[in-house]
């Protein structure tokens, strides 16, 4: 199987039409339909069904239309990474997080303060990642839990979460919630991919929190949206709060329960593989959060969803 063949086929799936993919991809329709056969008899099954001038997808070329995607998908990161590395690496560094903070905003901004010409690639969606290395990164940020236990790093800041709510609902007057005023809401969690969803959705799992309705959204964009129209509460950290409070139409509560916070840890790649802008930047990254470094870094030992609901 080829890449070639998985364009042509992703192309036709699209367009819905073996024509308009060959002119969109520069080929002879001849050339297209070979690759589209070749590719259907290597699978041993059919991907399209005909509707008139139309192909349609079958099940079977849904299916295959994830892979295809995923494939491509990563092909172009791979790509994007390697053609980064062979132009300015010298200059550029690599940040993995867990989620946006707006205090690490302040402090790539007085980096650059130093150095001008630095280039940043931020990644904020470590979470969602089936495998996390950190030689990818000069540094990341991530929750002090189970599943980074292999990272060697250092507390870097509490992270509190609010509860988001219309400014209309019956709790925006509300000077704090308790997890119990939470019971029965229509609520809405951040969640990417099929692994990742946000740390409060675990915590009110553990709780056995009811609630009135269940969404999910993908991005903080949509999140927010569905809190201003009044479709359902959420909760936000704080570290983010400011997005937030730039809508009038949401309130944000304070949740008097410890369990709604986490550490956050950051960690940096070995010595040896850090650049002279890498370690200057990983030194003014713990001068600005004023992290202390006089103790060993620090393995997650317990997983922090167990300790918080003891």
């Amino acid at each position: 199987m080829r890449i070639a063949q998985l364009r042509c086929f992703s192309t036709i799936a699209q367009l819905e039409n073996v024509s308009q993919a060959a002119e969109h991809l520069h080929l002879s329709q001849s050339s297209l339909s070979k690759n589209l056969a070749t590719l259907e008899e290597e699978l041993g099954a059919p991907l399209f069904e005909r509707k008139g001038r139309k192909l349609i997808l079958n099940p079977a070329g849904a299916r295959m239309l994830e892979f295809s995607n995923m494939v491509l998908r990563e092909l172009g990161y791979a790509m994007d990474d390697i053609r980064m590395l062979s132009t300015g690496a010298e200059s550029r560094l690599k940040i993995g997080t867990a989620g946006y903070c707006d205090r690490l905003t302040e402090c790539l901004a007085s980096f650059r303060e130093e150095r001008p010409e630095t280039e940043f690639v931020l990644t904020g969606e470590i979470e969602d990642m089936e495998r996390l290395d950190i030689n990818e990164y000069d540094m990341l940020i991530y929750p002090d839990s189970w599943e980074y236990q292999k990272f060697k790093g250092y507390p870097l800041y509490e992270e509190h979460y609010a509860l988001a709510v219309p400014a209309g609902h019956p709790l925006a007057r509300s000077p704090f919630v308790r997890p119990k005023s939470l019971e029965d809401l229509d609520m809405v969690f951040l969640r990417d991919g099929r692994k990742y969803v946000e740390f409060p959705f675990q915590i009110c799992g553990a709780l056995a929190l009811s609630f009135h309705t269940q969404c999910f959204a993908d991005s903080r964009e949509i999140h927010l949206q569905m809190i201003s129209k009044g479709l359902c509460a959420g909760f936000v950290p704080m570290s983010c709060a400011s997005f937030y409070q730039g809508d009038p139409s949401i309130r944000l509560i304070p949740i008097r329960d410890q369990r709604f916070t986490r550490q956050m840890m950051v960690c940096f790649r070995r010595e040896k593989y850090l650049s002279e802008r890498a370690k200057a930047f990983r030194d003014h990254v713990l001068a600005f959060f004023r992290v202390k470094t006089d103790a060993e870094p620090s393995e997650t030992e317990v997983p922090f969803s167990l300790k918080a609901v003891r």
